[in-house]
């Protein structure tokens, strides 16, 4: 069994931006088993040019 964590923030340098989302997926081998999924308020605007990726 495995954990697979996906983090998504608002750019790619860790000083100068936020985390947005958190997802994290519990997978055995053959399926996942369970998730967790949440979003953050990051405190600032989120950049448009990271909304365009998603």
């Amino acid at each position: 069994m495995y954990a697979i964590v996906d983090i998504e923030t608002t750019g790619g340098y860790a000083e100068n931006h936020r985390v947005t989302e958190v997802a994290i997926y519990h997978y055995d081998g053959i399926q996942v088993t369970d998730q967790f999924h949440t979003l953050i308020n990051p405190g600032r605007k989120i950049p448009h040019f990271i909304t365009g990726l998603t």
